[in-house]
């Protein structure tokens, strides 16, 4: 694959020998340094595939640097091989070594001395300006003079220059085409290789040498930022300070000139340039001297260090030279090139500069959108508009000057003329075509020269003239010249264009470019892979001129490049990359190849290079997520994109995944319409908020989306959510490191849109490569199926997409990060397989999980649910093991006014650290050593008791709150039935959320209780903004709390959260509720304490009336009030028997107290039949239907003792610790109006062991009384 007389360098060993600017570097740099320098020296196309953050560019560097300077101190071959010649050839062959004759070095040498003469002599010349100056002033100014009387421009310059084509010259076609290369070598030996200086003065008498090419290395990436960024890699190393590099750019990176670049816009800084220089001395660029020694010195120093593009600007200010062509002028010597895509990709580009890549190498870095953008460079688009003005343009221009034309210009326009005239006609007939006509037409570039009668023009000829002649310029100054004359652009008329309205004024220069680049695309000689797009759009009819196979343009770049080097940090897949440029079966003439090239373009000598990351695997989480928190699928095709549940479902697994994952969090979506749907959906269902009150969530289109994001990250959010597309502006180029990107999110699979008929026609192109031509035009991808290669190609595009945006994190061997897939496909192996090695490679695997209990939050918005009884399968009930959940279970605050500690702990892991309070501590088994018990105050101890019965749960990210109405002894949750209201909260230390109504009540109840701050201060970090039930407490009377606000618990707390239902739903008090109040408690009644609960149930606060004011506003009669009770009965007959009844508390001496409201009493209907009810509950109804109301439930039995009594003039009177939570806005459905069959919350049916049913005692009933308390 080189030359075989060349010496093979052997491949260094260390990486000292590489010289390493790092005392240490990753074995995969040093892999990578090897693998480089032996593909650089045996000529070979390469594709190196490192991931970012493992020193990629350094690796780049050190290994064709060092391989470089090594070729450039190669010994020459002495090689003298018998090999059938003549003796005599071989013998002058030898002579010639001997005498050690060096082509190159004697053209240096020429070189030198030519400017070492051209210093001397301009240095004299200057001398004697210097000496004249007042003579030469007035010279000037006598030829200023003369030029102002004269015209204002001259018409001269309008006119091309004789011309003629290489078919026309004669002889030409005589001479091989390495004579012709030389001819036409000889023929461009100027300074400026695109100036047109006439002038005598211009030209020095003795002609510049051709100033001799090294072998250098050619490194190409996409941006400028990119070339910089190298460039500064290569200052770092000892390469930097003797390595002449050069960085090549377009005129608006590398202009110098600060009047054109302020009073030009970039589009025609390009003519505004080409124009100075052909201008005469006095108007021409003041940075392209004549003389030669400014330039001559800007290469110097060019040529002693490595300059980057500002270095450059700034070393030929300070020369006052024009950097644009001081860097042209530098590729000759220089030892690496540093250049932008578009200009190594393109031939025409490329002989432009004056870029030879012969025994030179090509590295291309950030490859892996290397074919995409050889098609996109070699693309051209032309609308009607363009058509129309250039027609309008070139005939003006040939009426005025047809006369003046010399050569074969005039045959040449006429021919343009045509070929612009059957293009302006066809696009006409497209624009009036009837509706059934496709708006997008696909041709072949002959099937559409056919169609648009332009089949008999010659357009290779026409190709050829536009390049050489450069009548484009010509063009330009003819048209800006009479749009700058008013009477001429008076007389012109409004060209009217088959795009109908104009948009906007379009400038010639981008017309004639236009042209060009459409010309030189139909102009190739081989058409079969390219294809016309025609579109009947709104703003009128284009042509797309879309190159399908970039093997042509690439095969050139191999060919004449010594080796070619692909790099990048996703270059996976790679297959159908070297398909694509190498193809098998490909368009690439062969026949005129020698076979060292045809070896170049064997796609089986190329070689493929992939290593994984430098990071240990474990800082690598990878998880392909197949189904959201609710089991519900997610997998987003196209049919799926519209799917509400399935974009809640995958908002909800968002938010999970923001509540575990530290700092920010970068998400790719396939599509903006995408990211649009399913921001507009988690909107609309509260799931942003959720999201935002742990992360804050930016989209792409925020102004300062970069510096907005960095600034939550890193201030007191400590995160942040990032909404963007895959292949976006942040999907490329941009560094998401440690904190700014602990998780990359991919929802869905970004597949190209198969709606782009370009697409269409490449991957019908892709599958046809290598099968057998057929007569047919184009083939047409809606007339068949797509096959395994287009499917192969087509799934590779977006993998590639997919491998650059999750390449955005994990940039350095300390950074960690997460990689998540939220869409089943990722799963499937023909995708997984094209996945970086990195993610998916041997020591590194993807793993499918679903979302487990743990990692949602399984009672989000309150539920009621009941105790199990033993023997009675119920799936509404909820046992202590799942509500305690032990395995994941942190620490637990659990009150009860008794407890079985045994039995309790039997229940949580050892280790797990437990508060307990109950109305007397009790001893603990020694297993369980964890445990610290609080006492809250007791006044009267004998008297007063703890009743609370709260669970407060913690876990790794949220807490569960629990009112219970049992006690936390076995038969109370076996052989009686409770009531059970369970809310999960989410939990984030790293926050610290506002306090609620909720969150106020429940830190004072544990205040009250005696908790301990540290257990109280955790509440800090719990958001409780989905609380919906109100707390009511009630605390003994006396002690610390005699100067508290006592009308803040009890039945008073009870009226004043009632009332603030009443306010909400803006209605009137009115004595209308009925009470349906049960418990296993039956305190000391009477009239008054009913007459005083009935009205806190109103949400009225009575203490203030006297006790006649109180029952002149409810009489003894409106008092609708049902306390229930089980009967003795009831109780006895219990399917549990004794261990049952020993829960329900009565004494007969109270029941039988003349006071006590006997008509109150109602009977209790279990749920499930002969069994005890042992909850505490008031179901209150109101309103003229009775079907709404509020629900309380906890550890209140409907007594005195529980809810407090009223005392006028003093504080209520409370004497237990009591808690429960009010479920407010309840609605009823009734069989009747004595029987409640639904209660429904929050739209949460509402679960209780008893059916209110409002049914009396009888004559013969009684409540049961406990013998024990008799």
């Amino acid at each position: 694959m080189v030359d075989l007389t060349e010496a093979r360098l052997a491949t260094p060993q260390t990486a000292a020998d590489f010289s390493f600017p790092i005392a240490t570097p990753y074995a995969i740099q040093v892999e990578f340094v090897q693998r480089l320098f032996e593909t650089l020296e045996r000529g070979e196309f390469g594709i190196f595939e490192s991931p970012t953050g493992t020193g990629k560019s350094l690796s780049i560097i050190c290994g064709s640097l060092t391989w470089l300077t090594h070729h450039h101190a190669r010994a020459p071959a002495t090689i003298d091989k018998d090999d059938g010649r003549p003796v005599w050839v071989r013998d002058y062959e030898r002579k010639q070594r001997e005498s050690s004759v060096n082509p190159d070095a004697v053209a240096r040498e020429k070189y030198e001395n030519w400017a070492k003469s051209v210093r001397r002599k301009e240095s004299a010349e200057q001398r004697e300006r210097k000496q004249n100056a007042r003579r030469v002033g007035a010279v000037r100014a006598k030829a200023s003079k003369r030029g102002s009387e004269q015209s204002p421009h001259n018409s001269d310059d309008e006119v091309v220059a004789e011309y003629h084509s290489s078919e026309e010259t004669k002889g030409d076609g005589e001479y091989s085409e390495s004579v012709r290369k030389l001819l036409h070598a000889r023929a461009q030996s100027r300074v400026y290789e695109d100036s047109d200086i006439d002038s005598d003065e211009d030209i020095d008498q003795n002609a510049e040498p051709e100033e001799p090419s090294i072998s250098k290395i050619f490194y190409a990436s996409r941006t400028h930022s990119q070339l910089q960024q190298f460039i500064s890699e290569i200052k770092r190393t000892k390469f930097g300070h003797a390595t002449p590099c050069v960085t090549l750019g377009s005129r608006v990176q590398l202009c110098t000139n600060d009047e054109v670049r302020t009073g030009c816009a970039s589009a025609m800084l390009n003519e505004r340039c080409l124009e100075m220089q052909q201008n005469g001395r006095s108007k021409r660029c003041g940075h392209l001297p004549v003389q030669r020694t400014p330039m001559l010195d800007l290469k110097d120093h060019m040529q002693t260090r490595a300059m980057d593009i500002e270095d450059l600007v700034v070393q030929a200010r300070k020369l006052s030279v024009c950097a644009y062509y001081g860097a042209r002028a530098s590729v000759q010597q220089a030892h690496v090139v540093a250049l932008p895509y578009n200009m190594l990709l393109s031939r025409s580009a490329r002989e432009a500069l004056g870029v030879s890549l012969k025994n030179s190498v090509v590295i291309i870095d950030e490859a892996h959108n290397l074919v995409d953008t050889i098609l996109a460079t070699h693309s051209a688009l032309l609308d009607a508009r363009c058509v129309t003005l250039l027609l309008d343009l070139v005939q003006r221009y040939f009426k005025k000057y047809w006369q003046r034309l010399r050569g074969s210009n005039v045959v040449h326009i006429r021919r343009t003329i045509a070929l612009l005239r059957a293009l302006d006609k066809y696009m006409r007939a497209v624009k009036t075509e009837d509706s059934r006509t496709p708006d997008v037409l696909v041709k072949g570039v002959n099937e559409f020269l056919h169609d648009a009668h332009a089949d008999h023009i010659n357009v290779f000829t026409i190709d050829r003239y536009l390049r050489e002649s450069k009548i484009g310029r010509k063009l330009n100054m003819f048209a800006d010249r009479q749009v700058g004359s008013n009477n001429d652009a008076e007389k012109r008329p409004r060209a009217q264009t088959a795009a109908g309205p104009q948009k906007s004024e379009i400038a010639p220069a981008t017309a004639v470019a236009a042209l060009e680049a459409f010309i030189a695309g139909i102009g190739s000689p081989d058409r079969t892979g390219a294809r016309i797009v025609v579109r009947n759009g709104a703003h009128g009819v284009e042509l797309s001129y879309v190159l399908l196979d970039p093997s042509e343009a690439f095969g050139e770049l191999r060919r004449e490049a010594r080796a070619v080097v692909l790099a990048g940090g996703t270059m996976t897949p790679a297959t159908d990359v070297v398909e694509q440029l190498l193809p098998r079966f490909g368009r690439l003439s062969r026949d005129t190849c020698s076979p060292a090239e045809l070896m170049k373009l064997d796609p089986d000598n190329a070689r493929l290079f992939s290593w994984s990351h430098v990071v240990s695997p474990s800082h690598i989480c990878s998880l392909v997520i197949e189904s959201g928190p609710t089991n519900t699928p997610l997998k987003f095709a196209f049919q799926d994109q519209q799917n509400t549940l399935r974009i809640r479902e995958c908002g909800q697994a968002l938010a999970a995944l923001c509540n575990v994952i530290p700092g920010g969090v970068v998400v790719f979506f396939p599509s903006y319409a995408l990211l649009s749907k399913m921001l507009s959906v988690w909107r609309e269902n509260r799931i942003i908020e959720r999201i935002a009150r742990r992360k804050p969530v930016v989209t792409e289109d925020a102004q300062n989306v970069l510096s907005e994001y960095v600034e939550h990250v890193r201030g007191p959010h400590k995160g942040a959510v990032l909404l963007s597309v895959v292949g976006g502006r942040l999907s490329e180029g941009i560094n998401f490191s440690d904190e700014l990107g602990r998780a990359v999110v991919m929802v869905g699979v970004p597949f190209p849109s198969l709606a782009s008929p370009e697409l269409n026609e490449r991957l019908t192109y892709y599958e046809s490569i290598g099968q057998k031509p057929t007569m047919s035009t184009v083939a047409r991808p809606a007339e068949q199926s797509m096959g395994p290669r287009a499917r192969s190609l087509y799934e590779s595009l977006c993998m590639r997409a997919v491998n650059q945006s999750i390449g955005r994190a994990i940039r350095h061997r300390g950074d960690f990060a997460a990689i998540v897939f939220l869409d089943a496909r990722y799963a499937e192996p023909r995708i997984a397989r094209k996945l970086p090695a990195w993610i998916a490679g041997p020591n590194q695997s993807v793993s499918s999980c679903k979302f487990g209990p743990a990692d949602r939050l399984e009672f989000p918005d309150g539920v009621v649910r009941v105790t199990p009884l033993v023997g009675v399968p119920d799936s509404q009930s909820i046992s202590l093991s799942t509500l305690l959940d032990a395995q994941h279970l942190l620490s637990a605050l659990l009150t009860s006014f008794i407890i079985n500690t045994d039995w309790l702990l039997s229940h949580i892991q050892p280790h797990t650290p437990l508060t307990l309070i109950a109305n007397q501590a009790q001893s603990t088994s020694s297993l369980h050593q964890n445990i610290s018990w609080c006492k809250p105050e007791f006044v009267v101890p004998n008297m007063q008791i703890m009743h609370t019965k709260l669970m407060f749960l913690v876990y790794p990210r949220h807490v569960r709150f629990v009112v219970l109405t049992g006690n936390l002894v076995e038969e109370e949750w076996t052989v009686v039935q409770n009531s059970v209201f369970i809310q999960d909260f989410p939990l984030d230390y790293t926050r610290v959320f506002s306090a609620n109504e909720f969150s106020t009540s429940l830190a004072l109840s544990l205040h009250d209780l005696s908790v301990p701050y540290s257990v109280v201060a955790r509440l800090n970090h719990v958001d409780f903004t989905r609380a919906r039930a109100r707390i009511v407490t009630t605390v003994p009377t006396g002690g610390k709390r005699v100067h508290m606000n006592m009308e803040s618990y009890g039945m008073l707390r009870l009226a004043h959260v009632v009332d603030q239902f009443n306010t909400q739903i803006a209605e009137e008090w009115e004595p209308d509720a009925r009470l349906y109040c049960i418990g296993s408690s039956l305190g000391k009644l009477d009239t008054n304490w009913l007459r005083d609960f009935y009205m806190c149930a109103h949400g009225w606060d009575p203490q203030s009336l006297a006790l006649n004011a109180r029952a002149s506003i409810v009489p003894e009669n409106m008092i609708d009030i049902a306390v229930a009770f089980p009967t003795h009965s009831d109780v006895a007959t219990n399917v549990y028997g004794k261990p049952a009844m020993q829960y329900v508390m009565a004494k007969q001496n109270v029941y039988e107290n003349p006071k006590f409201p006997k008509s109150c009493m109602f009977r209790v209907q279990p749920r499930v039949n002969r069994t005890v009810v042992h909850t505490k509950a008031i179901v209150a109804r109101t309103g003229e239907r009775q079907n709404r109301g509020w629900v309380y439930l906890g550890s209140h039995n409907f007594t005195p003792a529980a809810w407090g009594r009223l005392q006028r003039g003093e504080s209520p009177y409370y004497n237990n610790y009591e808690m429960g939570v009010v479920l407010l806005d309840v609605k009823y459905e009734c069989r009747s109006q004595d029987c409640v069959s639904k209660i429904v919350w929050e739209n949460t049916n509402v679960v209780l062991p008893f059916s209110p049913v409002w049914v009396p005692y009888g004559r013969s009933d009684a409540p049961y009384f406990n013998p024990d308390i008799q």
